[in-house]
Parts: structure tokens; sequence; C-alpha cells
């Protein structure tokens, strides 16, 4: 296996890490406080700023793409003040097309929804205004600070909620302020990191053409296919909203989000570590090198995320115990559902590198519209009669026709060969595991958090002991896994590290 892959995807562990712990634990103390209506109503909010945050998203992936170019050509000032005064633009722009038909709307919705809302717009503008900043970070290669500023929007937003919450008497919105203040805080700080020490640009000023121009036909193409994963990932919550009521909307929310952060924290590991060396591979070591490194990715995703997905779901009872309060119990039946589409939405990110190899992006933004189209389709169909859990199914039946897609589509311009045999052992070995974790779940006699922890321990054990006996790892790998726990250690001890003590690889980061 590539070192590079799994040092990187060490390096970036803690940006990914510490979020998704604090979005997990944040789960029980929310629900054990707000009902399932309150909850729903706060999930519609948030899944609103997603939406507009992906409008905006073309700025950001186009400052990783050409802000390695424009340094080389020392135009870097120039590049910079365009992208801060489209910024301004943009948001001015997209903050006005939210507010004037949540103003129109008013009288259709509840009082506490349309508060959300309105919070959740300046929430939004605050957060595009960080993520920007971040993604400067990411371009010029500073990881510890990327990883510390996004430990501190989780940790720092949550905390900051709660404190609205208890302190102040805010309802459920103090999460969304805590969000706000959060980033505001730490602004000027990331800009100064962003943008250099002494560096002012003017918000109101010239925009570059050639470099508008760039940005725009770059993004703007994502964005589409962004718009069109948020169909398919979150569209549900309104569906439901509009066909049952807002309870369901809290209670699906719920067992959704948990099951989705717990699998995504992997999912997206891969991604970063995997795309920026995949594509150095292409240009240097050529196709059969890079069929190579997508097939030994691919068969470690498998061997990560496989057995996450079948113990997570035989234990989902006990799970939604834990993390949930009272009235949301019903809804660990979804998340089998819900992690299976997430596992296969993981291996379809696996065919999509030969698309991005051949530069035929246009395939997965097609492949993403119909599975969205598809996903809207039959939630209109089925969640009026079947709820919520309608809802989780045809997830993963739109993430199997997104996949399927997506093979098809990447088949014909690249082709590497899928690690079969490793998938074989991952099924047995996850399913021995599945069934000891399963009797050991329903014969120990202790609270859930106990027999949770017990059987995580019994079938990681029981999972591993079974690869080692079909001979699925090798000693490489061994040695490989060994690396990661201390480059994991040494990221962590350097979350927040001198620049002028520590030399970062300045090599170009592609998306």
């Amino acid at each position: 296996m590539n070192n590079g892959f799994m040092k990187d995807m060490a390096k970036y562990l803690p940006a990914q890490v510490v979020p998704g712990l604090v979005g997990l634990v944040s789960i029980p103390v929310v629900t054990r406080i707000f009902p399932p209506a309150e909850y729903g109503n706060y999930s519609l909010a948030a899944a609103t700023v997603m939406v507009l945050s992906t409008l905006f998203g073309w700025l950001p992936t186009s400052v990783i793409r050409y802000y390695p170019a424009y340094e080389r050509e020392g135009r870097l000032a120039v590049f910079n003040a365009t992208v801060i005064r489209l910024a301004v633009v943009a948001l001015a722009g997209l903050a006005v097309l939210y507010s004037v038909p949540l103003w129109v709307l008013r009288t259709k919705m509840s009082d506490p929804l349309w508060r959300l809302l309105m919070i959740g717009g300046g929430l939004f503008v605050v957060t595009c205004a960080f993520n920007l900043l971040q993604w400067f970070l990411r371009a010029k290669r500073m990881v510890g600070r990327y990883s510390a500023f996004a430990v501190w929007q989780s940790v720092a937003g949550f905390g900051l909620g709660m404190a609205f919450i208890f302190l102040l008497g805010a309802s459920i919105e103090g999460l969304l302020l805590g969000g706000i203040l959060s980033m505001v805080l730490a602004l000027p700080l990331l800009w100064r990191e962003a943008m250099g020490r002494n560096v002012r640009i003017p918000l109101l000023g010239r925009i570059d053409p050639q470099a508008a121009g760039a940005t725009f036909l770059y993004g703007m193409p994502l964005v589409v296919s962004n718009l069109a994963a948020w169909i398919l990932s979150l569209s549900d919550r309104y569906l439901i909203g509009l066909f049952r009521d807002n309870s369901e909307v809290g209670v699906y929310s719920l067992s959704y989000n948990i099951a989705d952060r717990s699998l995504m924290l992997l999912v997206t590991l891969f991604v970063m570590a995997s795309a920026p060396i995949g594509i150095r591979i292409w240009e240097n070591g050529g196709e059969r090198e890079s069929r190579r490194f997508v097939s030994e990715v691919t068969r470690l995703y498998l061997l990560a995320c496989v057995p996450l997905v079948v113990g997570a779901s035989v234990l989902s009872r006990f799970v939604i115990q834990i993390m949930a309060g009272a009235g949301y119990e019903g809804g660990y039946r979804i998340m089998p559902y819900v992690l299976f589409g997430v596992l296969l939405l993981g291996v379809q990110q696996r065919y999509q590198v030969g698309l991005l190899f051949r530069k035929r992006t246009s395939l997965i933004t097609v492949a993403t519209i119909v599975a969205g189209l598809l996903n809207v389709l039959l939630n209109i169909l089925f969640i009026p009669a079947y709820g919520y859990f309608a809802a989780a199914v045809t997830t993963l039946v739109s993430y199997a026709a997104l996949l399927l897609l997506t093979v098809w589509f990447s088949r014909r311009v690249f082709v590497w060969e899928f690690p079969w045999r490793s998938l074989l052992n991952v099924a047995m070995a996850s399913g021995v595991m599945a069934i000891v974790v399963h009797l050991a779940g329903y014969a120990i006699r202790l609270p859930p958090v106990a027999v949770l922890a017990i059987c995580a321990s019994v079938g990681t054990v029981v999972y591993c002991l079974v690869l080692l006996a079909l001979h699925e790892f090798s000693p490489q790998e061994f040695q490989a896994a060994w690396q990661v726990v201390q480059t994991v250690t040494h990221a962590v001890r350097g979350l927040w590290r001198s620049p002028a003590g520590v030399k970062e690889s300045r090599a170009e980061e592609v998306l």
C-alpha cells in the first residue's frame, strides 16, 4: 500500500475525527432536552444552511485548484483579492435570494421554524466566509492550522450553543447562535493565517476577469453535482415534513445523523487522502500504477467500513437507546439502510476516480442527478403511506442506483480490478462477527453502554482473527498500520504548530 496515502490519511484525521465525535456527542444531549418536533425544525434549518453553502461551494473548490498556479506566477495578490470580492458579491446575492422567499412564506410556517430559518441565514453567511478561508489554508498546505480551526469550529460551536441554552435560556436556536459566535470569534485570526499577517484586501475593488472566469467555469459544474447530491441525501427531510409531520422529521434526522456521521468519518478520510495521491500517480506513474492504487484503496476501504456497517446495524437498538431521548426509540429500524447506503456511496467514490482521471466529471453530475431525481420520486410515492421508514429505504435504493450508473460510466474509460477476494473475506469475517455480536448483545444483562462497549470490543477481535485465519493481511500492512498510529500521535501533538518550526510540504493538492 502507498505509504503516502496512509500518512496523508492520518494527517487529516484530527480535522475529521474531533468534529465527528462532537457531532455524535451532541445528539444524545440535544435529544434529551428537546422533543422530536423541535429537533425536526432544527434539522430542517440545518439542511437549509447546507444547501445554501453548496450554492457557494464553487469558490472554495476553485481556490484549491488555482492557488498553486497563481502562486507560481507571482500573482497571488490578484487571485486572493478577486476571490474575496467574488465571495462578497456571491454571499450578498444568495442572502437576498434566501431572505425574500422566507418573508413571502412567513405565514405558511410555524414561528419556531421561521425563527430558526432566519438565524440559519446568518449562520450560512458566517459559515461560508469561515470555510472559504479554511480552504486557503488547505491550498497553502497549512494542515496544522486547518485542523486547529476545524476543531475550534466544532468544539466551541457546541459549547457556546449549550451556554446559550442553559445559561441564557435559549431554545434549540441556541445551537445555531453558538455556531455563529464561535466562527465570528475566530474569523480575525483565520483571516490573518489565510491571507497573511499584514495583508489588507478592500472588499470593493477590481475583479480580475481572467481569475473570475477560471473560478466560475471550474466550480459551477461541481455546484450542480453537489446540489444533486444534496437532493439525494437531505431532501427527504422536507418531504417527510410535507407529507407527515415534524416529529417524524426529528426521529428520522436523529437516526440518519448517527448512522451517516459515524461512517462518513471514514468515507471522507479516504477521499481526502486518496484524491491528491491518485492524481499524482496518474500524471507521473501512468495508467497501470493508477489501476493498482485504486484497487488497493478500495480493498482498504472495504476492510475498514464493512465491519463498521454490519456491527452498527446489528447493535442499532442499543445505539439509539444510548444516543437518543424519549420519543426517538423507533428510529433504530432505519439505521441499517442508511449505513449500507453510505457504504455504497464510498464504493461509488472509488469508481469516480477513473472519471476524474479522464476529466469526465460531467458523467458524475449526470449520475448524481439521475439518482437524486429517483430519490425524490420514490419519496413522493412512498413517504405518505410509510413515513420516514420509506425515506431510509429509498435512500439506499438511490445510492445503489448511483453506484451502478457510476460503475457503468467509469468502466467505459478506466478499468481496474475490483478486490473481489478481499470482499469475500470481509463478508465472511463480518458475518461471523455479526453472529457473535448479536448473541452477545442479547445475552448480556447490563446497561446499554456496557453492552455496546463489550460487543464492539469482542466484535473487533473476532473480525480481525477471522481475517488473519483467511490470510487477508500481509506483514507490510501491519507495519503500515503502526506507522499510521505514530503519525496520528504526532498530528495530535502538533495540532497547532509554529510555522517557523515546521517545514510543511508545498506540493500542490488536487481536489
